[in-house]
């Protein structure tokens, strides 16, 4: 994969053999950076946030990854950094929690429990709207299917589990501009999630671009599922143009469909978490 490639509006799914033979190319050189998303990627998609789990497969894959020489893996979610390392509970593993805005080390044999998070900087008045909107737009919404994640500074309100998706959505959108009409905190919609985070706090772009300057990898693995995890391509492309580095984006498809975002910033696309798995596994064998 050349930095001069155009990305494609669309990407067909392609087999974890295809995936592998790709890869190939990139595994002599070091560093090399094996940077993953969680929910979509190395778990399944599932009704209720907080039931989320890791692949067994995934997780023996980071592991062995993890402990090869040359190698560095981390893990880039919207969850906590705390959260994330209690469900991955691998070690030898970075942790950027909240897009980038924690970030975690958890050494080798380290327990998740005990994982010291650092946090960037932010408006302490945009951290105090966002907890004030956690509890006003669940007390305006009132129904089950709302699941509000707080991860000061930030919230995700969660409609996964509404009957009506595009409904659901429309209602949270609507309650959170009501209740927050000057627009302090910037609005991040995802796929069945509406985020709002501090103006100018760090995303998974930027988050990409710290490990980029962190580490200088010879290549780098991209894997993710949502638009977020777009901005987190669109770095590893432009300075794959650069001639920074080399590396694959690879999308997952956690659904039935490939946000467009993604798409068009991915090099292939993986048809499961399931096929992500094989994907790490066959590589950290190679690697072994």
């Amino acid at each position: 994969m050349s930095g001069a490639e155009t990305p494609a509006p669309a990407l067909k799914s392609i087999s974890v053999a295809q995936a592998v033979a790709l890869a190939a190319g990139h595994l002599e050189r070091r560093p090399l950076l094996f940077c993953s998303d969680f929910d979509g990627t190395l778990s399944q998609i599932v009704a209720d946030p907080w039931g989320a789990s890791i692949l067994p497969l995934g997780r023996a894959a980071l592991r062995r990854l993890a402990g090869t020489p040359g190698v560095f893996v981390a893990v880039l979610s919207g969850r906590t950094a705390a959260d994330v390392a209690a469900r991955v509970r691998v070690g030898n593993v970075i942790y950027l929690g909240n897009h980038g805005l924690e970030r975690g080390y958890l050494p080798r044999g380290g327990r998740p429990e005990a994982l010291r998070t650092t946090f960037a900087p932010v408006d302490p008045a945009a951290a105090d709207e966002a907890e004030r909107l956690a509890s006003e737009v669940a007390a305006r919404i009132g129904e089950p299917w709302l699941v509000v994640e707080r991860k000061p500074p930030a919230v995700a309100f969660h409609y996964r589990q509404a009957p009506d998706v595009g409904a659901a959505g429309a209602l949270v959108r609507a309650a959170v501009d009501e209740l927050e009409p000057t627009g302090m905190l910037q609005r991040f919609p995802g796929r069945r999630v509406l985020e709002l985070r501090p103006p100018g706090a760090i995303a998974k772009g930027e988050a990409m671009r710290g490990l980029l300057d962190e580490v200088r990898p010879g290549s780098v693995f991209m894997l993710g599922d949502d638009v977020s995890d777009a901005h987190a391509f669109a770095v590893l492309r432009e300075a794959r143009a650069n001639g920074e580095t080399d590396g694959i984006a690879a999308a997952i498809q956690a659904r039935a469909e490939v946000p467009p975002e993604v798409a068009a910033t991915a090099d292939l696309v993986l048809g499961s978490p399931r096929d992500a798995a094989r994907f790490l596994a066959a590589l950290a064998r190679w690697l072994a």
